[in-house]
């Protein structure tokens, strides 16, 4: 009696059917957010000020994000969270966003790693 092996199969690729967004007005520079992200996606934007005077958080390599959530169940202030992608396309594209909302997959951060 001989076993037969099934073929391999690859997984089709992951999509990520959330979008990462930041508001920068609301984050306190805690960098929990960076600490606990295992993709290392996020850092401290050091060019940038928001109206409390902190640093903001921001994406740095947002092809690396796996919508694992982490940095949305940590943050103190819910300045970062994963929102539906087609709902924040929508709003991107519409404009309906509050000032220091960024959106690194659509405002073209992810378009500048992509060209290097």
């Amino acid at each position: 009696m001989s076993t037969v092996r099934k073929p391999i199969t690859p997984k089709p690729p992951r999509t990520r059917v959330s979008a990462l967004v930041i508001l920068q007005e609301q984050c306190k520079q805690c960098e929990l957010c960076i600490a606990f992200c295992p993709k290392n996606v996020l850092s401290i934007d050091t060019s940038v000020y928001n109206r409390k005077g902190y640093h903001p958080v921001t994406a740095t390599d947002i092809e690396a994000c796996v919508n694992c959530g982490f940095c949305e169940r940590i943050c103190p202030d819910m300045a970062v969270f994963l929102a539906e992608r087609d709902e924040a396309k929508q709003a991107f594209d519409a404009g309906a966003m509050q000032e220091g909302t960024r959106i690194p997959e659509f405002d073209g951060s992810s378009e500048a790693k992509e060209g290097t």
